[in-house]
């Protein structure tokens, strides 16, 4: 059990698998996420195991986000990738995960060997302003806003290509549940979708620290899509391109999908 000050949480699932031991890490644990640890986490694991066979069938995900009065679509490619499922029931060695849990997810796929299907625009609010970036290939490679944090964002993208890949397509569950967000991101991506750039070698994809100018540069960020933390980005569609047609996986920031009991 790791409740470290900074998340332990990749080199833990690299280590795990590399060992054999099993792990749960806690980075930044307050007393304030206690609540989501004492839920039934056999309902959360049937959950995040659903999600997980259904983006491990997905071909894509269309994503429509509304900012203002203006709609922007996205697509993530889910080709030749396998989802995980985060339900917080770590029996198996050589697996590690958060405590509190909840989720499913899966690294888009990186255009390794083609080009990569993922493309469109994608919305981040930071404090007041909405920062929006054109993704090709996978990557945010252009910041088409402007305002104060659009500038630093850029900057970034421009200093740090690979802080812009798109390194997970995450799919929390808590937030049915009745958790609330706290702000610290350990809890807050469980409770919904979210988005992440950076790297992703420790879930399976393809960029890792290698690809970084420098270790203290190498970030996994998640951006959390919920009112509380987002209220001018609003979530109106999540739609999985299923092998027998699209599946809306989500309206208006809730999920459309039957649990399974």
């Amino acid at each position: 059990i790791v409740p470290s000050r900074f998340s332990a949480t990749a080199p833990m699932k690299v280590g795990a698998r590399k060992f054999g031991f099993r792990a749960a890490t806690m980075p930044g644990f307050p007393r304030a996420m206690i609540p989501a640890l004492a839920l039934d986490y056999e309902v959360i694991n049937r959950r995040v195991h659903q999600l997980k066979g259904l983006v491990d069938e997905a071909e894509s995900c269309d994503f429509l986000f509304q900012v203002k009065d203006d709609v922007h679509k996205l697509t993530l490619d889910l080709r030749r990738r396998t989802g995980h499922a985060s339900g917080g029931v770590i029996t198996e060695p050589g697996t590690a995960g958060n405590l509190p849990s909840g989720e499913a997810y899966i690294v888009p796929y990186e255009g390794e060997n083609e080009t990569s299907r993922s493309a469109g625009q994608l919305p981040v609010q930071f404090g007041d302003d909405v920062v929006l970036y054109r993704i090709e290939n996978n990557r945010a490679v252009e910041v088409l806003s402007d305002n104060p944090a659009s500038q630093r964002e850029k900057q970034k993208l421009a200093e740090e290509p690979a802080y812009g890949n798109m390194a997970e397509l995450g799919l929390g569950v808590l937030g049915d549940l009745g958790i609330e967000p706290t702000g610290i991101v350990l809890l807050d991506e469980k409770l919904g979708l979210h988005i992440a750039f950076g790297r992703s070698e420790h879930f399976g994809g393809q960029v890792g620290p290698s690809d970084f100018s420098r270790p203290d540069r190498v970030v996994h960020i998640d951006r959390v899509y919920l009112p509380q933390l987002q209220p001018d980005v609003k979530v109106l569609e999540v739609i999985l391109q299923m092998p027998d047609g699209p599946l809306t996986l989500m309206k208006d920031g809730l999920y459309q999908v039957k649990w399974a009991q």
